[in-house]
């Protein structure tokens, strides 16, 4: 049997947990014309799950007959492919409808524009798709359409000035988006995007714990692996409930332990300097050099603390700041993902190993021959 775990940003696994409830609810919010969800904005930092959680919506809605799930990719011809899509979603009679719409013809390569519209312009893609959604609408078809990990880009200012007018006359077509928190907040100040502040945000924070011992648990044993309760707990612990580190370590253990089938503790040590390399370079790295020169110091003071829950009051005093200072800080980190509130007056890494990747990059910094 193949390794089942798969590390690789932006693919769908094959073992992954779903976050069932909270997927339910979206697609049940879907269903309302009138839910604040019809604009949805899933983000959080890079590996917690947001293409998974978007492919898992996206395919529960497309199993509803009265609806069509279109999925657009960044760097593409927004509109042109929101045609060319809603074509090949739809079914014969549907078609044989879009077909019928002047100046439009389809192949098996896709859109092709008659000749009487050799240049065509936004204007013209914009009235192409009004008629199709129009030819939706009689039907009483819905759409969702789907955009991962959204940037600010020409195509995408245009494609949302016009799902504007859809929304603003009525039209069923839902918009799910998924982006770093850092480029979500910079969609929002864009003028022609503001809309997208009165859309649903969807955090997607930690997975929870007992789901990834079991899911490992189910994963190992069914494949003839031997691996003690113990040691499932250790695992899932090594991962914080970090969705990029639960498929990374479980690639890991699958790989290290696959000739004698046995996880212990030896298997656990094996792979860990692997784990760590991977964690820095795939995710820590971006995660990190995003962050102010002032958040810098926020998670340096945190990391230099003996415990692993820190208190404000020990980051103020090794900071040297004032309360407000201290407080806006901790509240950026705090909606980056970067650290969680532990209790009154607490906070600790979201991260596992964050801290000591943390203290790792200041020892460098120190030792820097600039």
């Amino acid at each position: 049997m193949n390794n089942p775990f798969n590390p690789s940003f932006g693919r769908i696994p094959s073992i992954f947990l779903n976050r069932g409830q909270l997927v339910d609810n979206v697609v049940q919010e879907l269903e309302n014309p009138n839910s604040p969800y019809k604009i949805s904005i899933v983000y959080g930092m890079r590996g917690v799950g947001k293409t998974t959680f978007l492919t898992e919506v996206g395919r529960k809605i497309e199993d509803k007959p009265e609806w069509i799930v279109v999925n657009l990719a960044m760097g593409s011809d927004l509109m042109a492919t929101l045609v060319d899509n809603l074509y090949m979603k739809a079914n014969s009679n549907l078609q044989k409808a879009f077909e019928s719409i002047r100046g439009l013809n389809f192949s098996a390569f896709g859109l092709q524009l008659s000749a009487e519209i050799s240049k065509p312009t936004l204007s013209t893609y914009q009235g192409i798709l009004t008629n199709m959604f129009n030819q939706l609408k009689k039907r009483g078809i819905k759409t969702l359409i789907t955009l991962d990990e959204v940037k600010t880009s020409k195509e995408l200012k245009s494609f949302a000035a016009y799902y504007q007018i859809l929304n603003r006359e009525d039209y069923e077509v839902a918009l799910m988006m998924t982006g770093l928190l850092e480029n979500i907040s910079e969609l929002q100040n864009e003028d022609v995007m503001t809309f997208l502040l009165r859309g649903k945000r969807i955090a997607l924070s930690a997975l929870n714990l007992s789901q990834i011992e079991i899911s490992y648990h189910n994963v190992f044993k069914k494949s003839g692996y031997q691996v003690t309760e113990a040691i499932l707990r250790k695992m899932a612990l090594m991962t914080k409930g970090y969705s990029y580190a639960f498929q990374l370590l479980g690639y890991l253990v699958w790989n290290a332990a696959e000739e004698n089938k046995l996880i212990d503790q030896n298997v656990l040590d094996k792979i860990k300097n692997e784990y760590l390399i991977e964690l820095d370079q795939n995710a820590y790295m971006k995660i990190f050099s995003n962050l102010s020169k002032q958040d810098k110091k926020f998670v340096l003071a945190m990391a230099q603390s003996s415990n692993k829950r820190v208190t404000i009051k020990e980051i103020r005093e090794r900071l040297d700041r004032p309360s407000n200072f201290i407080a806006n800080y901790r509240r950026r980190l705090l909606d980056d993902q970067i650290i969680k509130a532990t209790s009154y007056g607490e906070v600790a890494f979201t991260l596992p190993f964050f801290k000591e990747y943390v203290l790792q990059q200041y020892r460098f910094e120190q030792e820097m021959d600039y």
